[in-house]
């Protein structure tokens, strides 16, 4: 049964882990593999504190049908068995395609659901609100806020987020600002009773928000280097922030492959500013995926349109992984 709002909100902490979609050879959903490896990563994060996060951006939900997803949910579901809290990930770009997919994850037996901002069509302050509160008022899990003006072009404000924080079942915010002071006062204009802000954008990032109390990141290391992923975690709650930034500086060789391989490709056609895209976006669902062959786990492609890495990139990405202690 689907744990509270509350309890789910208190839960998250530690690791948020980016459950991978995996597509067999002809492109077709593969829900064996994707077994495998959510087998692997609940053995190597038992213990720690985390929380599976499925059908978001990292899995490619917009490339799936909703039926695509809701199997992916399903199985998630299944395979994790209570190990860990589910959240999935639910947003369409109409509201009320976003509360239909809302209540079949929770049919389904997610923890909770993750809704980014409205996307395609700029909308006001107040339709975000309404957008929000409609779903809130027709699920009864609790509700994270993707914060993400990279794939909605909007961004919630601390004043506004500070409001929706107020509706009951609205607990988390996935907050992908990447700004540090951002996320400071994102962090203070909310009532901790009322809603965590995890830290949205990865292990780089965390290592900045760890010190205004971040006690969460969203991390795909867990999938194939799960280690880095709990030592991270440990270090930020233990405060040791020289660890952390040890850590930080021992994936950002990771990073600046996959930074690379998008420049190869020709930079990303963007009205975005550049503090606030992100340039290795292209390549980094295919990065992770390959790392994960590399462990021995199901890999494969990204479904178009993102870009697979190619395999002399497999070559150097594998140098990489040596270089890490992943290999």
């Amino acid at each position: 049964m689907p744990m509270k709002p509350k309890e789910l909100k208190d839960k998250t902490k530690g690791i948020i882990h980016l459950v991978m979609t995996h597509f067999d050879k002809d492109g077709e959903l593969d829900l064996k593999a994707l077994r495998k490896s959510l087998n692997h990563v609940v053995n190597a994060l038992r213990g720690e504190s985390a929380v599976f996060l499925v059908t978001g951006s990292t899995a490619e939900f917009y490339a799936m049908t909703d039926e695509e997803n809701d199997h992916v949910i399903r199985t998630v579901v299944e395979e994790v068995n209570g190990a860990f809290p589910i959240i999935a990930g639910t947003a369409r770009a109409g509201t009320r395609w976003t509360i239909q997919a809302s209540q079949r994850a929770q049919k389904l037996g997610a923890d909770g659901v993750m809704v980014v901002n409205p996307y395609y069509h700029l909308v006001t302050k107040e339709g975000l609100y309404r957008h929000f509160k409609a779903v809130a008022e027709n699920i009864d899990v609790g509700i994270m806020i993707y914060n993400n003006p990279v794939t909605s072009k909007l961004w919630i404000t601390p004043d506004l987020m500070a409001r929706l924080s107020k509706i009951k079942n609205i607990v988390l915010d996935k907050e992908n600002t990447s700004s540090a002071g951002a996320y400071f006062f994102m962090q203070r204009a909310v009532d901790p009773d009322d809603m965590k802000i995890i830290c949205g954008l990865g292990q780089i990032m965390f290592t900045f928000e760890a010190v205004y109390g971040a006690e969460a990141y969203v991390t795909e290391l867990a999938n194939f280097a799960p280690k880095i992923a709990i030592g991270l975690a440990k270090a930020a709650r233990e405060r040791n922030f020289d660890k952390l930034a040890e850590l930080g500086e021992k994936v950002a060789p990771y990073h600046a492959f996959m930074a690379q391989c998008a420049e190869r490709r020709g930079g990303v056609p963007t009205v975005l500013s550049s503090a606030v895209s992100i340039n290795e976006l292209p390549i980094y669902q295919s990065a992770i995926k390959q790392a994960m062959s590399m462990i021995g786990l199901p890999g494969g492609l990204a479904r178009e349109p993102m870009e697979n890495i190619t395999e002399k990139e497999k070559v150097e990405l594998k140098e990489i992984l040596k270089k890490m202690g992943v290999l």
